[in-house]
């Protein structure tokens, strides 16, 4: 095993990786080794300390790859800390009824491996990134206008709080 943190994370539109970025660039600055990799790239997470997971919520659920993932590395992934980050348009407005909401979207990753941090952001709405259904679903039906609505800061925190639980479990 390495003392390299993975961050594996599964993006539709750019956000979410975008969001992994940030939180392997503040990890560094805490003095964690980290590496970046898409979810479909990663084979084996025995070699690593810690797994950080992120994924988009779509369509009202936690993205189920993830989930074939956390039931294929299941027990590898029992052995390290664990924790998971999202991104979800519903976090837009960051309230305890929203983050009661994303979080019961997360239950059956939750149930299959325990995270020790779970973080919950806003995304990005970027028209020119969606396929043609999904694009007049969110733009005529959800009425989801187009911005970039993550909170850097709130990341960075998390990241940081996340950076402390790694630190005290290495």
């Amino acid at each position: 095993m390495t003392d390299t943190v993975l961050i594996a994370y599964k993006t539709y539109a750019g956000s979410t990786g975008e969001v992994a970025e940030w939180i392997a660039s503040v990890l560094r600055e805490e003095g964690i080794p980290v590496e970046v990799r898409p979810l479909r790239e990663v084979r084996d997470v025995r070699p690593y300390r810690a797994v950080v997971l992120g994924a988009p919520m779509r369509r009202f659920r936690w993205e189920p790859e993830v989930v074939k993932f956390l039931k294929k590395h299941r027990e590898a992934l029992g052995r390290i800390p664990v924790a998971y980050f999202t991104v979800s348009l519903t976090m837009q407005e960051d309230t305890e009824d929203r983050r009661r909401l994303v979080e019961s979207w997360m239950k059956p990753a939750r149930a299959i491996v325990p995270p020790v941090r779970v973080g919950l952001f806003a995304g990005r709405m970027d028209y020119s990134k969606l396929s043609p259904i999904d694009r007049f679903i969110i733009r005529n039906l959800m009425k989801i206008p187009e911005g970039d609505y993550r909170d850097w800061d709130a990341i960075r925190a998390w990241s940081r709080e996340l950076a402390g639980v790694l630190k005290e479990r290495s």
